[in-house]
């Protein structure tokens, strides 16, 4: 998967922000160039990423909310994004929460409508696609699942296998 695929995927869903100078001199390069010239998808999960970044504390970012008000916070120091109330681990930096976001969304806008492993409903694949979900997700960071302290990735792929959802 390229840059390039993410942004044609997403393409209106994608809200580049401006950014104050206090916040400007705490990000990495990596973080400044994806949320001005790239941007954060917004409305995929639960996720909604504001217009107006502001800083929780002096390490943590506020960058979006979720639909039931969770802060999703940049650690500054570590670069990890986490969900606030509960310190849900959601990805080892910006650039692969994105790329898990477009993963996922992937998945559901294009791999199963089109039945690559067959149809969702029938003869158990929904176990295929959570396999590829899963295998997707390890490929952007190995130590994804590992991390996830709260078990916010791995419900979503339990929930596919045992196909709860779609």
């Amino acid at each position: 998967m390229t840059l390039q695929n993410i942004i044609n995927h997403f393409k209106s869903f994608l809200v580049k922000r401006v950014l104050k100078p206090n916040i400007m001199a705490k990000l990495s390069v990596e973080d400044k160039l994806i949320i001005t010239e790239i941007g954060l998808p917004n409305k995929i999960l639960d996720f909604q990423f504001t217009n107006d970044l502001q800083f929780k504390s002096k390490s943590e970012l506020i960058i979006g909310k979720t639909y039931n008000k969770q802060d999703i916070l940049l650690i500054i120091e570590s670069g990890n994004i986490v969900k606030d109330e509960d310190n849900c681990f959601l990805a080892k930096s910006l650039k692969n929460l994105i790329l898990q976001l477009y993963t996922y969304d992937y998945l559901w806008k294009v791999i199963i409508p089109e039945a690559k492993f067959g149809n969702y409903r029938e003869n158990y694949n929904h176990k295929k696609y959570a396999q590829f979900l899963e295998n997707e997700l390890l490929k952007i960071d190995p130590y994804l699942l590992e991390n996830d302290n709260k078990y916010f990735w791995g419900s979503m792929i339990e929930d596919i296998e045992f196909g709860i959802v779609g």
